[in-house]
C-alpha cells in the first residue's frame, strides 16, 4: 500500500535587525509598451520616482524600459545628491510608446543588476509588464540565468491584459513576489512593499535542495525543479523575523509496524546579510516511524503542518486549474477543481483553517468561470502568430471573470511563495 505524506521544511530568520543595512542594488525594468499610454504609465514614473527618492545615499539604482525595443535609461548608479536628481529627471521622460519586447527588457535588466552588484548587496530586479511580451521564447533562458545567479525578480501585472502565469512563473522560480495590480495606483504602493522587505533582509540568496530517501518519491511543487535525484528551487531573500515555510509532497510505500522510513535530506544555502558572514548553509533530515495503529497516526499529526500542506495542494491546484483553461482545456480544468475543492473544504474543517476556506471559495468562483477562460484561451490558440513567439493569452475573457481569476492566480501563488 501507498501512502502520500508532506514534508515541512520551515525557514526562520532571527528577529534582531542587522545593526548596518548592507546597500542595496535595485533594477526596475518597466514596461513602456502603447498599452500603458495614460494613466499607467503616469502612475509608473510617480511609483519609480517615490522609490529612487526612499533609497539611501549609497544604494544603486538601474533603470530599464522596453517597448518595441529594450533601453537602458539609468545605468546602475550610485545615489548621492546629484546622481540622484538626474535619476529622477530621466524617469520624468519615460513615454508610452510600442510594442512589448518583455525579454530584451528582462535582458538588459539582468546586465545592470549584475553590474550593481557589489560585496554584501541586498539585490533586486522589479519587473513591471502590462501586456503580453512579442516573443517568450527566450524568457526560460533568462529566467534560469537569474535564478542560477540569485538575482531575484519580482513581478508586478498591471490592469487585466497581461500573462499572469508568465509573471507567477517568473517571480516563484528566481524567489521573487508577484503581484496582481488591477488599477494603476497599486504600483506604487508594490514599489514600497519591496523597497521595505529589501530594507529587512537578514539571508539572502536562499536555496533549498531536497534528496529523498530510499523508496521516496518527491512531488514537485511550482516554484521547484528536479535536478538529479531531488529537487532545488531558488528561495529569495529572508527578512529578519520572518518564517518561510515550504511543503513538498512525498510518496512512500508502505513499511512493516515499527520501521523507521528515512524521508528526504534537506540542504540549505544562504548567505549572511545581517552579520556580514558570508555564505552559510544548514542541513536537516526527515524521517518516520511507521504504525499499523490508525487512531496513533491520527495523533501524530502536526496540525499547522497539516494546514500548510493543505494550503499548498489547494494553491498548485488553483494554477493548474487556471493554467489549463488558458490552454482551452476546460474539462481538464473543472476535474481539478472538482477534484481539489472539497478536499480542500474537508481539510479547512477538521483544521479549523480560515485561510483554507478562503482558497476552497476561490476554487468554486474559478469552478463558475473557467468555460469563459477556456473559451478565451481557444480564442487566443486560434490566433495567427509569429512562428518565433511562444504561445501566450492574447484574447480574455470579461473584465469581471479576468479580475476574479487573476486575483485568485496572485492568491495562490504568495502561498506557495511563503
Amino acid at each position: 500500500m501507498e501512502a502520500a505524506l508532506a514534508v515541512r521544511i520551515r525557514i526562520s530568520a532571527a528577529r534582531l535587525p542587522p545593526s548596518r543595512r548592507p546597500p542595496l542594488n535595485l533594477t526596475l525594468v518597466i514596461d513602456t509598451s502603447g498599452s500603458m499610454e495614460g494613466e499607467a504609465i503616469a502612475s509608473a514614473r510617480a511609483a519609480a520616482r517615490g522609490l529612487v527618492e526612499r533609497l539611501s545615499a549609497g544604494d544603486r539604482i538601474a533603470v530599464v524600459t522596453f517597448a518595441s525595443t529594450a533601453q537602458v535609461l539609468v545605468p546602475s548608479t550610485e545615489l548621492a545628491v546629484i546622481s540622484r536628481a538626474a535619476v529622477l529627471a530621466s524617469i520624468g521622460r519615460i513615454e508610452a510608446r510600442g510594442t512589448t519586447d518583455l525579454a530584451s527588457g528582462l535582458a538588459r535588466g539582468l546586465e545592470q543588476a549584475r553590474l550593481g552588484r557589489r560585496a554584501g548587496s541586498i539585490d533586486r530586479i522589479v519587473l513591471l509588464g502590462d501586456g503580453v511580451p512579442n516573443d517568450g521564447a527566450p524568457i526560460p533562458g533568462l529566467v534560469a540565468a537569474a535564478q542560477a545567479e540569485h538575482l531575484p525578480i519580482a513581478t508586478l501585472g498591471l490592469g487585466l491584459e497581461f500573462d499572469e502565469a508568465l509573471l507567477g512563473s517568473i517571480a516563484l522560480e528566481t524567489g521573487g513576489h508577484y503581484t496582481f495590480a488591477k488599477d494603476p495606483d497599486r504600483v506604487a504602493t508594490a514599489f514600497a512593499d519591496e523597497l521595505f522587505e529589501m530594507r529587512q533582509v537578514v539571508g539572502k540568496n536562499l536555496a533549498l535542495s531536497v534528496t529523498a530517501g530510499p523508496g521516496v518519491t518527491l512531488v514537485a511543487m511550482p516554484g521547484f525543479a528536479p535536478v538529479g535525484g531531488g529537487l532545488y528551487a531558488s528561495l529569495g531573500d529572508l527578512a529578519a523575523g520572518d518564517t518561510l515555510d515550504v511543503i513538498i509532497p512525498v510518496h512512500l510505500a508502505g513499511h512493516r509496524d515499527g520501521a523507521t522510513v528515512e524521508l528526504v535530506d534537506a540542504r540549505l544555502s544562504f548567505d549572511d546579510a545581517a552579520l556580514g558572514a558570508g555564505p552559510q548553509s544548514r542541513a536537516a533530515f526527515a524521517s518516520v516511524k511507521a504504525d499499523a495503529d490508525v487512531a496513533a497516526v491520527s495523533a501524530s499529526i502536526v496540525v499547522d503542518a497539516a494546514r500548510s500542506q493543505a494550503r499548498t495542494l489547494a494553491a498548485s491546484a488553483i494554477l493548474d486549474a487556471i493554467s489549463h483553461a488558458r490552454a482551452g482545456d476546460r474539462a481538464g480544468a473543472e476535474a481539478i477543481v472538482d477534484t481539489a475543492e472539497p478536499i480542500a473544504r474537508t481539510a479547512a474543517t477538521q483544521l479549523a483553517d480560515p485561510e483554507l476556506t478562503e482558497l476552497a471559495d476561490r476554487m468554486l468562483d474559478l469552478r463558475r468561470d473557467l468555460a469563459a477562460i477556456a473559451a478565451a484561451g481557444r480564442a487566443a490558440l486560434a490566433m495567427p502568430m509569429p512562428s518565433s513567439a511562444a504561445p501566450a493569452a492574447a484574447a480574455f475573457a470579461a473584465d469581471e471573470v479576468e479580475d476574479r481569476t487573476r486575483a485568485s492566480h496572485e492568491r495562490a501563488t504568495r502561498v506557495l511563495r511563503r
